[in-house]
């Protein structure tokens, strides 16, 4: 879950509103045996989810998968590695590109050749920390960070480097320049992906690069209004071709200016896709293959936004669940969403970590149990 530098502030009062509320949160923690960090599915009825299970005094790293379209899940695997962000040897992000090809990242980074059962620790960069990844079928893409875990950005001396891989093949470094960053973002559709490094506050904007065909890298237009101070947040392929694009800006306390923009041309040019609502500010897009659009936000609250065409958005969910927030919010078919509520990182040791789902596009959500 990207977490831009200007936003750390606020990010840390959400959860601590979200820790303060401990008996809430016991309450949701009480029933849960499976708690959810990040998910992937390779395919509208293949899904995995990455998250913690108690094991003994402690929590193991698990993960969990699904073949029938989440109506049930079953462990199959775990990763010696801690579920945290916060420790350099730790996952909290899961992508995988086909039923075989899996990896946990973020800052570590783990790789399954066999559908999740087991995993080896590999290296980009040094050992640097891997801060973006996504994976389809035709390929693999990382952002390996200018910097070593913890280190001061300002005292970094090399750029970020985009990493791809066919799946399950090594590593090769893409020639594309990266600014020195700490944090990335990366989505994949077949032989298109994009890559990202949001600069809130820079004259300069941007960096917004895609690649069609998994070699020659073009930049791509910032639709984000840099003058106004407007950064680009998310990227959600719906196609080979179609995109869709959040831009943000006026940071507030609990509350961000949104704009989403469409693109059919791999993200040359755009349209606007209408204004979201204000309150949240770490959000992220998706898209169903149909192009409704879907956003997750969060800041002292949690909400769902969505938009089935045009420039009108409307309100899914509005929580006032102290903004444990979301991840991962994913359509697996037209009719057909996923997303992780309070991931299990969000609250403590290892608190909540619920999956929601929708099964009209978006509309409406209720969690659904992870059944092991």
């Amino acid at each position: 879950m990207r977490r831009s530098r200007v936003l750390s502030v606020a990010i840390a009062a959400c959860f601590a509103l979200a820790i303060a509320s401990g008996t809430a949160l016991a309450g949701r923690t009480a029933g849960l045996k499976f708690h959810a960090q990040s998910m992937s599915w390779a395919s509208s009825q293949l899904g995995w989810l990455l998250g913690s299970v108690a094991c003994g005094q402690a929590f193991c790293t698990t993960v969990v998968r699904t073949i029938n379209g989440g109506t049930s899940w079953s462990s199959v695997g775990s990763i010696a590695a801690p579920l945290s962000y916060e420790d350099n040897a730790g996952v909290s992000e899961l992508r995988f590109a086909d039923a075989t090809h899996g990896w946990a990242f973020g800052p570590a980074l783990w790789a399954s050749g066999d559908g999740g059962a087991t995993w080896q620790q590999q290296a980009l960069a040094g050992g640097r920390p891997v801060i973006a990844l996504a994976a389809d079928a035709q390929g693999a893409y990382a952002v390996a960070s200018s910097c070593d875990f913890n280190q001061d950005s300002t005292t970094c001396k090399h750029g970020a480097t985009l990493w791809h891989a066919a799946p399950g093949g090594v590593w090769v470094q893409a020639s594309v320049r990266l600014l020195i960053t700490t944090e990335a973002m990366l989505a994949v559709h077949g032989t298109t992906a994009y890559v990202v490094v949001a600069t809130p506050g820079s004259p300069d904007g941007d960096t917004f690069e895609a690649t069609t065909d998994g070699a020659h890298w073009a930049d791509r237009a910032d639709p984000c209004d840099v003058a106004d101070g407007e950064y680009l947040s998310s990227v959600a392929p719906i196609s080979d071709t179609q995109v869709a694009l959040l831009c943000q800006g006026d940071i507030g306390f609990g509350y961000a200016d949104k704009q989403a923009f469409r693109s059919s041309d791999a993200g040359v040019t755009t349209t606007p896709a209408g204004t979201l609502p204000q309150y949240g500010i770490v959000s992220q897009l998706t898209a169903s293959p149909a192009g409704t659009l879907v956003a997750s936000s969060f800041s002292i609250g949690s909400w769902i936004y969505r938009n089935g065409a045009g420039e009108t958005w409307t309100t899914s969910e509005d929580l006032g669940d102290g903004g444990i927030g979301w991840n991962d919010i994913t359509f697996t078919t037209n009719q057909t969403a996923f997303v992780v509520h309070g991931p299990a990182t969000c609250c403590g040791e290892h608190g909540v970590g619920e999956l929601w789902k929708s099964t009209d596009g978006g509309l409406t959500w209720r969690q659904t149990q992870v059944t092991q």
